[in-house]
């Protein structure tokens, strides 16, 4: 599918969650699916176990937004970074679109841009930031999303929201204030 999308011109873009995995992936293995000495929740000697940040291992762990299905990865473990970024194996080298950018660190937005750009100048990294991406601050900084270093671009929510609006309301006021 990818082969003949390539050669009609056409780019795949599939989406990367580089914050959290499931509890349920091959890294965490939660719910024992992989085997007994597999992922970092059922083996303590696993090579992903350095990926979470265990309170009390192996029940309390951090989590995306409390779920405990989605327990977050350290974005600055170094094997985890070479896993996402690195350009001959890393997860990058065949998945470009970034969810929940927003809750990534800079470093590792840096570092994510430098290595998709690496495959070439055309290849994209388009961020979900739900606010407004242009003055966005997250974790007590000003985030740099729009200045060429990180991404090329980011889901529009606001302006989708104003136009979601306006095909409900009719209202033109609510929509330019909706996108201002």
């Amino acid at each position: 599918l990818c082969a003949r999308a390539k050669e009609r011109g056409i780019a795949v873009i599939l989406d990367g969650v580089f914050s959290h995995t499931g509890s349920d992936s091959l890294y965490f293995n939660r719910n024992g699916r992989y085997g007994e000495h597999t992922g970092a929740y059922r083996d303590p000697n696993s090579p992903y176990r350095e990926w979470y940040s265990f309170r009390r291992y192996p029940d309390d762990y951090e989590s995306w937004w409390g779920f405990i299905t989605l327990p977050n990865v350290r974005e600055n473990n170094p094997q985890y970074v070479d896993f996402i970024c690195n350009p001959k194996t890393g997860v990058l080298a065949h998945w470009l679109r970034l969810d929940v950018a927003d809750e990534l660190p800079d470093a590792f937005l840096d570092r994510v841009y430098q290595t998709v750009k690496s495959f070439g100048e055309d290849k994209i990294i388009i961020g979900e930031v739900w606010e407004d991406a242009s003055n966005k601050v997250s974790y007590g900084n000003r985030r740099r999303y729009l200045l060429g270093s990180q991404m090329d671009g980011v889901m529009n929510y606001p302006f989708r929201n104003a136009v979601l609006g306006y095909l409900l309301t009719g209202d033109a006021d609510d929509f330019l204030n909706g996108v201002l």
